[in-house]
């Protein structure tokens, strides 16, 4: 058995995984979308005898930390066949992947956990909540007509949308890359997406979303101005007559409650990013602290699965 970078040649063995680990119902829908990522990730896999038994994608990233851009390693597509669990493959495949990220200057990475607790253990933990309100008819916003600006509905290609997205970007957030928007674009296809400018014709807000069995989801809420909020929070209200409930799904942060007309909504916090610090030295050298005179601190770091984070930090 064999963890290497798997060639171009072992991408159909690889989706093949993907596709019966995730129980893809459609694995030609999802072949386009796998190959872009495939051209711009790092796939490593265990292999056997030629044969690809356990894989994972490693993304390259930039994330906003304090408003310093600093290179993230991005977990994806961890998949085994199931006569090949609890073997430790995919154990082996995370510590061949911290080394291999270390080596790309990657120093923190990011991953969307299927099992928390899995990847506790190796060093990640719970860094971003996304919070679900579920909105009654009774609850939906006001449906009151805009006195300024206007609201449009665009393709999610619209070059505006990523000034928005730039113009919001705060600590912890991804600063999405051109390959990255165009996945997005690929992943939006079947979504409505809709822009709200103001009365100088600047857009300062966007909603991407679906309709479907009488029933408004969203799937991004971004927006510079408080004005932006209240534009698109009217904008879902508007649609009272086409659906029975709403669903608005927002970072947990937003605290999107205190703008809800009934903030009394049922609200689901589920966790949804974890993260680690690959290279704890280089990281440090990199965080942007803020110049102060406050004194002086000493970390001492154990790390099981990167060894080289094994030492004392002052």
């Amino acid at each position: 058995m064999t963890i290497r970078q798997l060639t171009d040649d072992e991408f159909e063995q690889a989706f093949q995984l993907s596709c019966y680990a995730f129980q893809v119902n459609d694995p030609e829908e999802l072949r386009p979308s796998a190959h872009l990522s495939w051209n711009e990730a790092t796939c490593y896999g265990d292999v056997s005898n030629g044969e690809v038994l356990a894989k994972l994608d490693l993304l390259p990233f930039h994330v906003d930390i304090h408003g310093k851009s600093m290179q993230m390693g991005g977990i994806v597509g961890v998949a085994s066949y199931p006569e090949q669990r609890r073997k430790g493959l995919v154990k082996q495949l995370i510590v061949h992947t911290l080394k291999e990220m270390r080596v790309k200057g990657q120093l923190l990475s990011y991953l969307a956990p299927f099992e928390v607790g899995f990847y506790r253990k190796f060093g990640w933990e719970m860094a971003f909540d996304e919070t679900t309100f579920t909105l009654e008819p009774i609850q939906l916003p006001k449906p009151n007509p805009l006195l300024e600006g206007q609201i449009e509905r665009v393709p999610f290609s619209d070059k505006r949308i990523r000034t928005i997205y730039k113009n919001q970007q705060r600590h912890g957030m991804l600063i999405r890359e051109e390959w990255w928007w165009k996945s997005l674009e690929r992943k939006y296809s079947k979504h409505y997406t809709a822009i709200y400018t103001d009365q100088s014709g600047t857009a300062i807000a966007y909603i991407v979303y679906q309709v479907k069995n009488r029933q408004f989801e969203t799937d991004e809420l971004l927006y510079t101005e408080p004005a932006g909020l209240a534009a698109l929070l009217s904008f879902i209200g508007q649609h009272d007559s086409m659906i029975d409930s709403a669903e608005i799904t927002t970072p947990s942060s937003d605290s999107l409650n205190y703008f809800l007309p009934d903030p009394k909504t049922k609200a689901e916090i589920v966790p949804y990013f974890m993260t680690r610090i690959v290279d704890v030295q280089a990281f440090l050298v990199e965080f942007p602290f803020l110049n102060s005179e406050g004194g002086n601190y000493t970390l001492q770091i154990e790390d099981s699965f990167a060894e080289w984070n094994n030492k004392i930090f002052s």
